[in-house]
């Protein structure tokens, strides 16, 4: 058996993007898109959230309220949209650029929810232990990194 280049999921083709998911993956995109909107709707307030709305003046509680009365509903509202594209164009094989950037979105909405979860950084090196309780969780992580990481690979290759 001869290895290669790994393909990639997400490629510029004329102008469109060419979604080559296997069906698999499709199917865990769907559920993990299930879960980020069961979790989108517990509110920015829950701890499992907290990268998804992060302080933006932790030192001034007047301005982060503010902040915060101005910003979450339009947030909270642009994460669901960013779900709703990736389901409705979960089983396309292109995507538009706008398609593109709300799958970009919502698997970095998903990859901090994860990184939440899992209490790690981009700073450190990903190490999956087979043995570990959380092994599901962060060879999720991992993938969501890659799949993010042709995302963007995608876009700039426009």
């Amino acid at each position: 058996m001869a290895f290669g280049r790994a393909r990639r999921r997400v490629v510029l083709r004329r102008g469109r993007y060419l979604l080559r998911l296997p069906d698999g993956e499709r199917t865990l995109i769907r559920q993990l898109c299930d879960e980020l909107r069961t979790l989108l709707a517990l509110g920015p307030e829950s701890p499992r959230l907290r990268r998804l709305y992060p302080e933006a003046y932790s030192e001034d509680p007047e301005l982060e309220d503010e902040y915060r009365r101005l910003t979450q509903a339009d947030l909270a509202a642009s994460r669901a949209a960013a779900v709703d594209v990736v389901e409705a164009t979960l089983d396309d094989d292109e995507l538009t650029a706008e398609q593109l950037t709300a799958w970009m979105h919502a698997v970095n909405n998903l990859r901090l929810v994860i990184g939440t979860l899992l209490d790690v950084s981009d700073d450190e090196p990903l190490t999956i232990d087979p043995g570990d309780p959380e092994a599901r969780e962060r060879m999720l992580y991992g993938y969501l990194g890659m799949l993010l990481e042709e995302i963007v690979q995608a876009q700039l290759d426009a």
